[in-house]
């Protein structure tokens, strides 16, 4: 539990939503919440991940958890104008990457939709010459 709010308390200084932090960190974002709930046991790797994405050493990380003074670490985990940099670049970073997924996914829907209205152009140009080589009059579509 405490090393929950320890994370949570680092990840909240640099303003990240779980998700935020979960894409920076390579863990998903339900594990981040189980982790600050304390119902995760975490391995060592990941807690190396998260606390090298805070901008931590392990031992700052765990440091004091087994006291009861967890109120005093906040000002000892506060974040210096550098870090502060860092995390908004971070930020920024995960917002450019969001969009450009966005954009990928929306540039897809538009090459399939021109994809289908050249094939029905194309196939409405087709009925039409095969409707004049019979000696079929074309009407125009109702509106």
């Amino acid at each position: 539990m405490l090393l929950g709010k320890r994370v949570r308390e680092l990840r909240a200084a640099r303003k990240w939503s779980q998700e935020e932090f979960a894409h920076v960190s390579g863990l998903h974002r339900t594990y981040i919440g189980q982790i600050e709930r304390g119902e995760k046991n975490i391995s060592f790797e990941n807690l190396s991940k998260i606390s090298g994405v805070l901008g931590v050493t392990l031992s700052e990380l765990l440091a004091g958890l087994d006291d009861v003074g967890v109120r005093d670490r906040k000002s000892k985990a506060g974040v210096g104008s550098d870090d502060q940099e860092t995390a908004d670049r971070t930020r920024q970073m995960f917002e450019v990457q969001k969009m450009v997924r966005r954009l990928r996914i929306q540039r897809a829907a538009m090459d399939r939709t021109v994809l289908a209205l050249e094939d029905l152009a194309e196939s409405g140009c087709r009925n039409s010459s095969v409707n004049r080589r019979k000696g079929r009059r074309v009407r125009p579509a109702k509106k």
